[in-house]
C-alpha cells in the first residue's frame, strides 16, 4: 500500500510542477491545476476503499463471530464524488441470516445502488436553489450528472431551520404573500411566502429586516401554513407583551392569519395601497393627479371616507371611460382603511411592510424570473428550501449497522492507511525544494525564473 501512496503522491508532484512550468497564464493553470487535485484525491480515496476492503475480508475470525461467507470479490462499483468519478471493487457477502452485503459500503455509509455519493447530493440541492438543473449539473461536476439526477436531489431535500433561544421582542413583522408560477401543463398557481421579522433597521444607506426568517409551502392547506407560522414563532418568541402586525394585500388566505396569530393587527401593504390609488388617479393631467394623491392619502389616513367618496365621484366625472376600474380600486382601499390609517396613528405599524422584496429575493428569483413549468412534486420539496435557505438530505434506507467486530477491523484499516501514507510520503521531495526541481523539454521565461529562485 505504502508504495501505491508514493506512486501517486509522485505522480502528483510531477504532473503539477509540470503544469506550473509551462509559463501559461493564472487563468489557464488553474482549472488543469483543479483537475489534477481531483484526479490525485480520487486515486487515494480508491486506495483507501480498497485498504477497507482488504481489512474485512482477511478479518476471517470476526467474520466468522458475524456469520459473512465470501460470495463474490472484485465487484466494481462507479460513485460520483466532489472530487470526481471514484471506481474501485469490494467483497460481497452472504449473511447467515439471509441476504446479502457489501460490507465495505456498509462501513464507508454508501447507499445499495447509489451513484451518487451523498456530499455530492448535498452539492446539488444546494446549487439548484439558485440555478436551473442544467446549469447546475455543468457548475458543480461539468455536466457529467444528469439533469433528471439534480431533480431527484431536490426531490430528496428537507428544508432545516436553526431555531436560536426564545426571546421578548417589543414587535414583530409578519409579511404574507405570494409568487405566480406556472405548472406542467401551462396551468397557473401560487406558491405562499411568510416572512417573520424585528422590524426594519439601517444598515448605512440601506434598510434590513432583522432577524428575518422565511415559512413556504406548497399544496398545504392555508390552516396548516399558518399553524406552522405559529408554532415557528411560538419557539422564538414569548409573545406576551410582543405587538404583531400583519402586512398582506389582504387576500382571503392571509385574512385567515388571524385565526391563529393572536391579536395581530392588519396593515395592508404599501405596494397595494401605492397600486390602488395609481390606477385611481391615472389619466388625469400630472398636475392634478398629484393634488388627488395627496388628497387621497390624507383622506384613508384619517378615515375621512366622505371626503374619499367625493373624490371618487369626481375622478369618474372627469374619466368616464375608466369608471369601473377607479371603482374597484376605491372599495378595495375602503375595505382596508383601518390596515392604511394603522401607520397613521400607530408608527410602529411603518417599520414593516416589505412583502414584494421577499417574494422577489426568496421565491420568484428561482421560481418565475424566467419561463419555466414546475411539477408539484418537486415544489413541495423546492419552496421550503427557498425560504430556509439551508437544507439536509432525506435518505430513501436508513444506514445499515455493521456488527462491531468487523466495524473494529474496518477502522483499523483507516489507522493502517494514516501511518502508511506517512511511510510513503516520507521519501518525497520537501515543499522547499520544490524550487529547484530538474526541468525538462523546452525552456520558457517562467523556467528560468524558477531556475533562478530555486
Amino acid at each position: 500500500m505504502e508504495k501505491i501512496i508514493a506512486e501517486i503522491a509522485k505522480k502528483f508532484i510531477k504532473n503539477i510542477c509540470e503544469k506550473l512550468c509551462e509559463g501559461k497564464l493564472l487563468t489557464e493553470i488553474e482549472p488543469e491545476l483543479l483537475k489534477e487535485v481531483k484526479e490525485c484525491a480520487a486515486e487515494l480515496t480508491k486506495t483507501y476503499i480498497s485498504q477497507v476492503d482488504a481489512q474485512i475480508l482477511s478479518d476471517k475470525a470476526s467474520r466468522r463471530e458475524t456469520g459473512h461467507r465470501i460470495e463474490r470479490r472484485n465487484d466494481e462499483r462507479r460513485l460520483q464524488t466532489q472530487i470526481g468519478e471514484v471506481c474501485y471493487t469490494r467483497t460481497y457477502y452472504k449473511k447467515a441470516s439471509g441476504g446479502y452485503e457489501y460490507l465495505t459500503d456498509t462501513f464507508l455509509g454508501i447507499e445499495s445502488r447509489e451513484r451518487v455519493s451523498e456530499g455530492l447530493s448535498l452539492s446539488l440541492a444546494n446549487a439548484a436553489k439558485d440555478m436551473s438543473y442544467g446549469k447546475t449539473s455543468t457548475h458543480v461536476t461539468n455536466g457529467e450528472i444528469s439533469r433528471q439526477t439534480v431533480m431527484s436531489r431536490v426531490r430528496r431535500s428537507t428544508a432545516v431551520q436553526e431555531i436560536p433561544g426564545k426571546r421578548q421582542v417589543p414587535e414583530l413583522h409578519i409579511d404574507a404573500d405570494e409568487a405566480h408560477i406556472t405548472l406542467r401543463g401551462g396551468r397557473k398557481s401560487e406558491v405562499p411566502l411568510i416572512s417573520v421579522y424585528e422590524g426594519i433597521e439601517r444598515h448605512g444607506k440601506r434598510n434590513k429586516c432583522k432577524n428575518v426568517f422565511h415559512i413556504s409551502e406548497y399544496g398545504k392547506t392555508t390552516d396548516d401554513l399558518w399553524e406552522q407560522v405559529l408554532t415557528e414563532i411560538e419557539q422564538r418568541y414569548d409573545l406576551t407583551e410582543t405587538k404583531i402586525y400583519l402586512h398582506g394585500d389582504g387576500a382571503n388566505w392571509i385574512q385567515t392569519g388571524f385565526e391563529w396569530i393572536p391579536n395581530a393587527i392588519f396593515v395592508l401593504d404599501k405596494y397595494h395601497k401605492n397600486k390602488g390609488i395609481k390606477t385611481m388617479t391615472a389619466g388625469i393631467e400630472q398636475s392634478d393627479r398629484k393634488l388627488f394623491d395627496r388628497e387621497i392619502r390624507s383622506a384613508l389616513a384619517y378615515e375621512d371616507l366622505r371626503f374619499f367618496d367625493e373624490m371618487v365621484h369626481s375622478l369618474c366625472s372627469q374619466l368616464p371611460e375608466r369608471t369601473e376600474k377607479i371603482i374597484n380600486s376605491a372599495e378595495y382601499l375602503k375595505r382596508f382603511v383601518k390596515g392604511i390609517s394603522i401607520c397613521k396613528t400607530d408608527p410602529r405599524a411603518n417599520n414593516g411592510g416589505c412583502t414584494e422584496p421577499h417574494v422577489s429575493h426568496v421565491l420568484s428569483a428561482r421560481l418565475s424570473s424566467r419561463p419555466m413549468a414546475w411539477s408539484k412534486k418537486t415544489l413541495k420539496k423546492l419552496a421550503p428550501v427557498l425560504a430556509a435557505g439551508q437544507l439536509s438530505l432525506h435518505k430513501e434506507q436508513s444506514p445499515k449497522a455493521m456488527p462491531s467486530p468487523l466495524r473494529n477491523a474496518a477502522a483499523s484499516a483507516s489507522k493502517a492507511f494514516c501511518r502508511g501514507t506517512n511511510r510513503a510520503t516520507t521519501g518525497l521531495p520537501h515543499p522547499d525544494a520544490v524550487g529547484v526541481l530538474p526541468i525538462s523539454g523546452k525552456i520558457t521565461g517562467t523556467q528560468k525564473i524558477l531556475s533562478f529562485f530555486g
